[in-house]
């Protein structure tokens, strides 16, 4: 999924995964399953929207390598 299209509070998530908040402070959300409603933000974030967030991607990906 690329980190950029993001979404609003309320929507649907597309998929699992962590998603990151645009404002300075980067607050986190993650979640296990796909089709739950993105939250509203954390008090006093100045945020208008969710992405995916890149370095879960890339933790996603380098658990899925077999140990060398």
């Amino acid at each position: 999924m690329s980190s950029l299209i993001v979404f609003r509070p309320g929507e649907y998530t597309p998929a699992a995964g962590a998603y990151v908040c645009d404002c300075a402070d980067g607050h986190l959300w993650r979640i296990d399953v796909a089709g739950h409603i993105f939250p509203t933000f954390p008090p006093r974030c100045s945020a208008t929207t969710w992405r995916a967030s890149q370095s879960a991607v890339d933790e996603d990906r380098s658990e899925a390598r077999p140990p060398a």
